[in-house]
Formats: C-alpha cells, sequence, structure tokens
C-alpha cells in the first residue's frame, strides 16, 4: 500500500463550481469534503467495497501489452465519483477541485510523482475507469454505506416504504427497456425506460435497498425481494 504524501494544514476549499451553483441554490451539504472523507473512513469503505465486489464479479482483464500502467486504484476513483455525485460536479470540475485542494487528493488515495507531487485523473480517466469498473463496485459501496449507517444508528429501519421512481432508457432502442407511467408533475404520460424499486427507511428518508425492472413493473411483486 502506497503511504500518504504529507500536505500541509489548508483551510477547506469549494470546488470550482461553487459559486456558480451557488447562485441557483443553497448548499446541499453543511460539512466539507475533507471532514466527510476522514471521519467517516470513506477510503477504508471503498477499498472495502472493491474487495468484495471483486470476490462476487472477476475484474476487468488487465490491458494488454504497449498501454500506460494503470496509476489510481479503483478503490481511489471510487471515493472520486461519490464526492462528484454529492457535490454534484463534473469530471472536469472534480479535477480542479483535487487539484487546488491537495489535502483532499491526499485523503482520496491519490499517488504522487517522483517529484512528490499529487497526481490527479484527468476527466477522460475519470469517465472510462468508472465505465470499465461496471455496477458491482457502485452495488458494493451502497450495501457497506447502509450496513455502516445501520450499525451506527443513523437510521433505524424499522418502519419501512417501498416506492417506485422511473429512468430514461438511455439509448432508445434499448431492447430490455419498457413503457410505463410517469410521475404525475412529468408532461408525458408514458416514459421509456426502467423502474427503480426502492425500500426506504421511513424515519430518515433514506433508501435501504432497490431493485431495477422495465418501467412497466409494479412495486408489489418486488416487495417480497425488497423486505428479504
Amino acid at each position: 500500500m502506497m503511504p500518504l504524501a504529507s500536505v500541509g494544514h489548508q483551510a477547506p476549499v469549494p470546488p470550482p463550481s461553487y459559486q456558480r451553483a451557488h447562485a441557483k441554490r443553497g448548499p446541499d451539504l453543511h460539512i466539507h469534503a475533507l471532514t466527510l472523507v476522514t471521519t467517516l473512513h470513506l477510503l477504508t469503505i471503498c477499498r472495502l467495497s472493491v474487495r468484495i465486489a471483486h470476490r462476487r464479479c472477476l475484474p476487468p482483464l488487465p490491458a494488454g501489452k504497449g498501454g500506460a500502467p494503470r496509476i489510481y486504484s479503483e478503490a481511489s476513483l471510487l471515493l472520486i465519483g461519490l464526492l462528484r455525485t454529492l457535490w454534484r460536479l463534473s469530471y472536469q470540475d472534480m479535477h480542479d477541485w483535487l487539484k487546488i485542494w491537495p489535502a483532499l487528493a491526499v485523503a482520496c488515495g491519490l499517488p504522487t510523482d517522483s517529484e512528490g507531487r499529487i497526481r490527479v485523473p484527468s476527466k477522460s480517466q475519470q469517465c472510462k475507469r468508472r465505465y470499465v469498473a461496471g455496477a458491482p463496485l457502485y452495488e458494493s459501496l451502497f450495501v457497506l454505506t447502509v450496513l455502516h449507517a445501520l450499525r451506527s444508528r443513523l437510521i433505524g429501519a424499522r418502519d419501512l416504504i417501498i416506492d417506485s421512481a422511473p429512468i430514461l432508457a438511455w439509448r432508445s432502442h434499448d431492447p430490455e427497456a419498457a413503457f410505463g407511467h410517469a410521475p404525475a408533475h412529468h408532461p408525458r404520460p408514458l416514459l421509456r425506460g426502467f423502474r427503480v424499486h426502492t425500500l426506504i427507511c421511513r424515519g430518515s428518508g433514506l433508501p435501504l435497498f432497490f431493485l431495477l425492472s422495465p418501467a412497466n413493473s409494479h412495486d408489489a411483486p418486488f416487495a417480497r425481494r425488497l423486505l428479504a
């Protein structure tokens, strides 16, 4: 395991798009990213998620001869993707944020070059590695996060709700997509895509588990599987 580079004390740095987003809406999180990562030990959770995902599904095959060696670990990229989602940033914004906040980059487990400078994945690297990793990594992270929340009593999971939401198909000719009823506020009555059936803790409003189906499926057949 590569040792983390030492970075001096630095005040929390907002992402580059913070002022633009803050002008449209108030702050989504009342905690800065470095405290979130270090307090919840998110890098350790991401490393455990990668190990669990690789036990269930074999990791992707390594690149052939002639390609550049992989510099960034899957755990670091998984954590960067989590932060990017929480703060609603683009790949480029996430790259710029890590560049101007070295302490956050170190907390994400990013390596250093021969001169001790922290290396930050480009937007194309973040995007490509995200699709290569596939869904098992993110599913494992979700399950571990829910278990951590249950053990720390952030959620009780005693009073449960089953709800669903539609997701539009990525491609218009996706063979697994189907037409289903849209939410009341949507301008179109039917949407072609999928439906996420979610088990929700009523007390906290947080999700506990989810299942995906074509958009024409009802919640009832998924209730037993979600509760199990």
